[in-house]
């Protein structure tokens, strides 16, 4: 499930992995990102949606429920509205739907981004696990404990952008070309 500003839903549960590449990459873009008109994410708004998509889809009474939330942590909203952040874990709990949170910001360990100390404990709270990931070692490391405590198992796609690397033999054959066309000219 992807969200966007106070968790309204992108993208529900899918396995369409080309659309949430092309939403991802929108959103990785700094550009993209900022024509968003919502900018941001509430964190505890995303988990009381998540876990009332799990109930929309019926999937509650599945086993091995589990939600991962990946962002940067840079939230400190412990209430919306009348909804506390211990009601939203409650819900989470007694709806046995554990939340994993991977705090996405490059170079920065535990504690060193602010929210760190609210989002670790009510993190812990709901059964998962908080992990600061400060770089794709670290994110990979996660994965890896995620997909030994769930019960079914998480596939890791890993896609890189290839940049283009024929730009020096464009730009010498270019030189060359001139060189060419000067020297018939001039001979």
């Amino acid at each position: 499930i992807e969200f966007a500003d106070t968790a309204y839903v992108i993208t529900p549960f899918t396995t369409d992995y080309e659309n949430l590449l092309l939403s991802l990459k929108m959103i990785s873009d700094v550009n993209e990102w900022q024509r968003f008109p919502d900018q941001g994410t509430i964190i505890m708004k995303a988990i009381d949606e998540g876990v009332d998509l799990f109930n929309a889809f019926d999937f509650l009474d599945s086993t091995g429920n589990i939600m991962v939330i990946f962002s940067d942590g840079q939230d400190n909203n412990v209430q919306i509205g009348n909804m506390s952040l211990e009601q939203v874990l409650k819900k989470a709990v007694d709806n046995k739907v554990p939340v994993y949170m991977i705090r996405t910001a490059y170079a920065r360990g535990l504690f060193d981004v602010v929210p760190d100390q609210v989002w670790k404990k009510a993190i812990d709270a709901t059964g998962g696990k908080f992990y600061p990931a400060a770089s794709q070692e670290t994110i990979m490391q996660a994965i890896k404990e995620i997909d030994a405590a769930a019960t079914g198992r998480v596939d890791v796609r890993e896609y890189e952008v290839k940049q283009p690397r024929y730009m020096k033999f464009a730009l010498a054959a270019v030189v060359l070309w001139t060189l060419a066309l000067a020297l018939q000219m001039s001979l």
